[in-house]
């Protein structure tokens, strides 16, 4: 990834044509109003910032000097201006602490501000979690910005990344509520337990919001459940505009999405959603990250570079603060002693004879090469900042003379517009450089962006090939793959409901590498789920890159690839799409299965029935998960075909949870099999005893040989004074 080109950019992409503003040739470029645009072709927005050698910006530069290439083939500008605003706006303008106005970009185009012609800047500082003497430096680091570098035309928000990300104090431009709401960002306090303040705003979390409806934020009690919080901080006078709370709640549901699809509490995944929220605000947007490192592992390279993309196609800029501040032992330090482990351990295995045991380390010996490059965790800093047209503030404890000049790269900028050679959204990198022709000046840029569809959700690079197969007229059948949809217990945001994709590895095809002596496979999966209106609920994906020892292949390919995830679906009809495909996409395989949420019953709450599969024991020693399908030490995992086997499950086996009606009495349950409409057998269990929380895990087991093949049907109902609920699941039995 690039670290410096020739100029800082600042890009966006939005559907639009440009309108006619023409760029100025010689003389330094008076201000113009900012470009309108129309529905039709997209357009790339660019912001320059460049400087002199003594540090000071560039007030001159005229469009005659500056070109504009994506992969090395140049672009026509097609306008230009600078936009530097004066520290305090006179006249007409807002003076410092006033609400600003501000305008949402309409559909056909960007929208405009007040009548100064000057943009809004949107500053967005987050704070990663810190210990407490980075905490300490992040807090002085922030307070002198808000202090010193804040202007009247900055709108600035506090945001805190723990178990979940929390807006501290959402976007105003007033001072006294911002230094109170970095002190509480940096407290060591994880804000997503909004007891810490008695009050909360949270995102709606409806039925609307499950289908990734951008709603705002509304007043509630505290809600130490809600995955994604907004923390209330010191009240500003004026909360922000509509738009700008809209982005807000836009970020916190694509980061508790993201955070459930990864099933990760990495920083990145916040930080894409907040820059991805920002995408359709105009003016200049600012994202200072406070953090003591960024460790980027392999499986996350992706990830990272969809952060970067997300950043530049939405015009934020990353300025990182490693508040770690002066460290005796470097990053490059900890790097070196892991490449030498890495090396001990290659040594070690070299030696070994053939039928020797296989150690851990050894079978991750390429994972601890790869990390061992990530441990620079100051460096992923940068490359963030500098690929997103901004830069590092580290090994520092006075932070004085960095935020002046980060404060100065917010207030003044070029805003270049130009039509990208290629408009098509194929998923291909498109680097971007700015070459300036001028000497004796310090400038930096962007890296680029991934050309991805300009859709509300997060799309990561290698999903392109996913979404092509699931939108494709002719479905691929290459290999098999298993995937279904389960519902459990209901709650207040919907009925807790998982989707698993599983695909047996032994039926792919490995790259062998005869030399190296090492097997490898990169496989994709995607599960998109819709509603009965045929629109979009949540999509999830994996990338599972796969190395390992050539004398294990056998061992993996006993395995199963499996992409589960849990959410909250509300009562309804819903389809399950599903897809996997080699990462270079020479096979691909896709379902669609459709699936109910049933509506609450006056009876318990039952989870769905489910045949199962196969019951995974879990790890000797580990703690008990709090997971539906863990039953007994046993993870179960649901049969999703349609035909069984009798030879291959001599012994049918299902599973269904009840959730009874409290203070009810005891819950009695029936078990039915039917076939072709009529009843064939049936039994009145005994109840298993509930577990702590009073949920009950009924598993019953029939022998397959006392039924002919045919199609079966399986009822479980659990009834209590107040009525009954009922499951069931369908199936063919054959030979």
């Amino acid at each position: 990834m690039p670290r410096h080109l020739v100029a800082l950019l600042t890009l966006s992409l939005s559907l639009g044509l440009l309108g006619p503003t023409g760029a100025q040739q010689g003389g330094a470029p008076p201000p113009q109003a900012p470009p309108e645009f129309r529905a039709g072709t997209a357009v790339v927005v660019l912001d320059l910032v460049v400087r002199d050698n003594k540090g000071r910006h560039v007030p001159d530069l005229r469009p005659d000097e500056v070109e504009v290439f994506e992969n090395g083939e140049p672009c026509q500008i097609q306008s230009f201006r600078l936009v530097e605003p004066p520290l305090e706006t006179a006249g007409g303008g807002a003076a410092a602490g006033a609400p600003l106005e501000m305008t949402a970009p309409s559909p056909e185009g960007a929208g405009t501000t007040d009548a100064t012609r000057f943009p809004l800047n949107l500053v967005t500082l987050v704070f990663d979690r810190l210990d407490v003497e980075s905490n300490a430096l992040a807090r002085k680091a922030a307070l002198k910005f808000v202090d010193e570098g804040m202007t009247a035309l900055m709108q600035v928000a506090v945001f805190k990344i723990g178990q979940r990300m929390a807006v501290v104090q959402q976007y105003t431009t007033e001072k006294e509520p911002l230094r109170e709401a970095i002190g509480l960002a940096t407290s060591g306090t994880d804000l997503v337990d909004t007891s810490v303040t008695g009050k909360a705003l949270k995102a709606q979390r409806d039925a609307t919001r499950a289908r990734g409806a951008a709603t705002a934020p509304e007043e509630a009690s505290g809600d130490a459940s809600a995955p994604s919080s907004v923390v209330q901080g010191p009240a500003s006078e004026r909360g922000p505009e509509p738009s700008v709370t809209r982005a807000v709640a836009d970020a916190l549901r694509l980061a508790d999405s993201l955070q459930r699809q990864m099933e990760g509490e990495w920083s990145l995944y916040p930080l894409m959603a907040l820059a991805k929220a920002q995408a359709r605000l105009p003016g200049r947007k600012t994202l200072l990250f406070f953090s003591a490192g960024l460790q980027v592992p392999a499986h996350l390279d992706d990830v990272f570079r969809g952060v970067i993309s997300e950043a530049n196609r939405a015009n934020v800029s990353f300025y990182s603060i490693d508040a770690r501040g002066l460290r005796a032992r470097s990053d490059i330090q900890a790097s070196a002693q892991m490449l030498r482990q890495a090396a001990t351990t290659s040594q070690v295995q070299q030696m070994k004879g053939p039928g020797e045991a296989t150690t851990l380390d050894e079978m991750r010996l390429m994972d601890t090469v790869g990390d061992s490059l990530r441990l620079n965790l100051q460096q992923t800093l940068s490359d963030l900042s500098e690929s997103t047209g901004g830069f590092l503030v580290a090994n520092a404890n006075d932070f004085g003379k960095s935020v002046d000049r980060l404060a100065a790269d917010i207030r003044g900028y070029y805003e270049i517009t130009y039509a990208p050679g290629r408009p098509e959204f194929d998923g291909s990198f498109r680097r971007i450089e700015v070459k300036v022709a001028r000497k004796s000046v310090d400038v930096q840029s962007r890296s680029g962006y991934f050309a991805l569809p300009p859709e509300d959700r997060i799309v990561l690079p290698y999903e392109v090939p996913l979404l092509a197969a699931l939108a494709a007229s002719k479905e691929a059948h290459d290999f098999e793959h298993r995937a279904g949809a389960t519902h459990f217990a209901p709650g207040p945001d919907g009925v807790e409901s998982e989707v698993m994709v599983e695909v047996p590895l032994g039926q792919l095809d490995f790259e062998v590498d005869k030399k190296e002596k090492q097997y490898r496979l990169n496989l994709l999966t995607m599960a998109a789920i819709k509603g009965a209106d045929g629109q979009l609920v949540e999509r999830f994906s994996d990338e599972y890159p796969l190395v390992g020892p050539l004398d294990k292949i056998d061992d993996v390919k006993t395995a199963n690839a499996v992409l589960r995830r849990t959410l909250s679906l509300a009562p309804g009809q819903y389809t399950l799409e599903s897809v996997a495909m080699l990462r270079d996409g020479s096979r691909a395989s896709v379902e669609r299965r459709p699936f109910e949420v049933p509506v609450a019953s006056s009876g318990p709450a039952v989870s769905s029935l489910m045949l199962i599969g196969r019951a995974d024991p879990l790890p000797e020693g580990a703690p008990v998960p709090d997971d539906p399908l863990v039953v007994e030490g046993m993870r179960v995992v649901p049969h999703f075909g349609g035909s069984v086997s009798k030879a291959a499950m001599p012994n049918l086996s299902f599973l269904v949870k009840v959730y009874p009606n409290a203070d009810e009495g005891p819950v009695g349950l029936t078990l039915e099999f039917v076939r072709d409409g009529k009843v064939v057998g049936q039994a009145q269990p005994e109840t298993p005893a509930p577990d702590a929380e009073g949920r009950i895990a009924y598993v019953g087991t029939v022998p397959s040989a006392g039924f002919a093949p045919g199609t079966y049907e399986i009822r479980v109902s659990a009834s209590q004074i107040s009525g009954a609920s009922t499951a069931s699941t369908t199936f063919d039995l054959v030979p």
